[in-house]
């Protein structure tokens, strides 16, 4: 079994209460240049991970590559992981019906909407609710348009998920080490972190049309509130990944790469911004005003009694 060890792992963030730290999260996190280059490290960044969902954009490029047609919001949701509100399922029921497939066609499993409005209205779990749809949405739409089974878009040996492997390989520098299946069925590959922030970054710098899609409709990305959208508007790339995964890049390709060991989400994105702004990557004021619309609150009743903060 491959395993992180202790001396793998570096303090990323503290939640702190009335001057005492009340939790401790432990991971790893890297900050790579438009080379590659490492510039900065916390643990050991070369250790194996699942990126989980934070790898959609390549997912993207891969289907571009398989002959995929979409602009704008359309384009930004198959690089997304939405919160199936219904403006959400609209755009993904249309890619669909632009290649003359219907619902029924996903293969991701069934969910309420992530998004809390949306999730009172809902009267059932739908497919299209699935905050992966988007990206299936457009893997069978890159099929038609290759001329490739619909059926079978999610079998590892499928040629979508091949060229899959191809793009993730290329953009990282180094070889598919270990697969698996996601929680949305598609194949799940593992890369080293410092690969994945290679990858994020190569794409942020070269790949404009599905960059500025995502800059451009970062709703469709995420939902209007979430750190992934709040992080576009001030126009850096980021891309949430289960388990504690997170990305941040810039368009000139510095990425900066997290995975936080307990799998909990609230650091990754406060960690991957503390690391552009100790390197001038983000001005102070777009890091001081991010990091209050994203970090958690310590409260005692109505009023603050500590915080939470990235300690890299």
């Amino acid at each position: 079994m491959i395993d992180f060890e202790l001396d793998d792992l570096a303090p990323l963030a503290n939640l702190v209460r009335n001057d005492l730290v009340e939790s401790k999260h432990f991971g790893i996190a890297c900050l790579v240049d438009p080379e590659g280059n490492l510039i900065a490290e916390r643990g050991n960044s070369k250790r194996l991970i699942y990126p989980r969902s934070s790898v959609k954009p390549l997912q993207a490029v891969a289907t571009k590559r398989a002959g995929l047609k979409l602009s704008g919001a359309q384009l930004a949701i198959s690089a997304g992981s939405h919160h199936g509100t219904s403006a959400h399922t609209d755009l993904v029921l249309s890619i669909l019906a632009g290649v003359g497939l219907g619902e029924d066609a996903l293969q991701c499993p069934v969910a309420w909407p992530a998004n809390s409005a949306a999730r009172a209205e809902a009267t059932a779990e739908t497919k299209a609710c699935f905050n992966c749809s988007g990206k299936h949405a457009g893997f069978l739409a890159a099929c038609v348009a290759a001329g490739w089974d619909t059926k079978t878009y999610l079998d590892p040996a499928h040629p979508l998920q091949k060229l899959i492997v191809e793009v993730l390989e290329e953009y990282a520098g180094e070889p598919v080490a270990h697969s698996t299946i996601d929680g949305c069925g598609a194949p799940l590959h593992a890369v080293s972190l410092v690969g994945l922030a290679k990858s994020v970054g190569k794409f942020a710098r070269q790949d404009s049309e599905i960059a500025d899609a995502m800059l451009q409709n970062p709703w469709a990305v995420a939902d209007t509130s979430s750190p992934d959208t709040l992080i576009m508007q001030r126009g850096l790339i980021s891309k949430l990944g289960a388990e504690g995964v997170f990305v941040v890049a810039n368009r000139d390709g510095y990425c900066a790469a997290v995975k936080v060991a307990d799998g909990s989400l609230r650091p990754g994105p406060l960690v991957a911004l503390k690391l552009f702004y100790d390197n001038q990557l983000i001005s102070q004021q777009d890091y001081e005003d991010l990091v209050a619309q994203i970090a958690p609150k310590v409260l005692g009743g109505n009023n603050t009694v500590g915080y939470f903060a990235a300690v890299v």
